[in-house]
Formats: structure tokens, C-alpha cells, sequence
């Protein structure tokens, strides 16, 4: 009899360990898809930099220098340069460490946290320097000095 109490404690045992790795394996899958949720619903954002930097230097070069959007453009250059490096960075660095789950956990939700910077950084880039972008070529339509055909940024929003 004490031979089948083990034995059917033993499986007891078994069984609870392999119910507590499918709860830490859901957790973490969860936890996971949120933060990569994030990073995919932002990445294609980057090519919106790219296309506002762009534009904020093809307007820096027709505006005069006295111009006020110039250091607004300017500025907006700068961000979008540091809203693309940071998700560059991001992405270079993202690594599940080894260990146990705690740890597992603990990485992912300081990521969670550090894409949804990211986000926050490259959205309001885009917003701001859209806004800018749409200023600075109503003055250079106003003031005809370029043609007013390759002057309109429009992200894939």
C-alpha cells in the first residue's frame, strides 16, 4: 500500500509541474505577443521618418534663411533621426535573457515599457513634424517658391 501511496503521489507530483510550466509558458507567450503587438503595429513607421526627414530637408533647402520653419524643420529632422535610432536600437537589443521565468517575465514587461517609449517617440514625431511639414509648404506655395507638386508629405497613417 505505501508502494501505491508514493507512486500516486509522485504523479500527483509530475502532473502539478507540468501544469505549472503550461502556466508560465501561456504567461509568457501573452506577455510576448503584447510587446511584439507593439513593435510590429509601429516598425512600418519608419519609413514615415524617412519621408518626413526627407521632406524637412527639401524644405530647409528652398526656404531663405531667415525663414522661421527653418530651425522648426530642423528640429524635426533631429527627432525623426532619434525616433528611427531608437527603434533601431530597440530591436538590436531585445534579447530573452536565460533563466527561470521570473526573470523571463520581469525582461519582457521592462520592454513592454521601453517599445511603448519608442512608440510614443516615433508617433509624436510624425504628428509634429506632419503638422510642420504642412505649414512650411503652405508658406513656400504662398510664397511661390517652389513648385507646389513636390512639396506635400503624406505618411502612410
Amino acid at each position: 500500500m505505501l508502494k501505491f501511496l508514493t507512486f500516486a503521489l509522485s504523479i500527483v507530483i509530475l502532473s502539478s509541474c507540468g501544469n505549472q510550466q503550461e502556466k508560465e509558458k501561456a504567461e509568457f507567450d501573452a506577455l510576448f505577443a503584447e510587446v511584439m503587438v507593439l513593435h510590429d503595429d509601429v516598425m512600418p513607421e519608419t519609413n514615415n521618418l524617412y519621408k518626413l526627414k526627407k521632406y524637412a530637408q527639401e524644405n530647409i533647402a528652398t526656404l531663405p534663411d531667415t525663414s522661421v520653419f527653418v530651425k522648426k524643420l530642423m528640429d524635426v529632422q533631429l527627432t525623426s533621426e532619434k525616433a528611427d535610432e531608437a527603434m533601431m536600437e530597440w530591436m538590436a537589443n531585445f534579447k530573452i535573457p536565460e533563466g527561470d521565468h521570473q526573470a523571463k517575465m520581469e525582461y519582457l514587461a521592462n520592454e513592454k515599457i521601453s517599445i511603448t517609449k519608442v512608440r510614443d517617440l516615433m508617433l509624436s514625431t510624425l504628428h509634429t513634424g506632419k503638422e510642420v511639414i504642412r505649414k512650411s509648404d503652405k508658406y513656400i506655395k504662398k510664397n511661390k517658391l517652389r513648385d507646389d507638386l513636390t512639396t506635400t508629405f503624406t505618411p502612410n497613417n
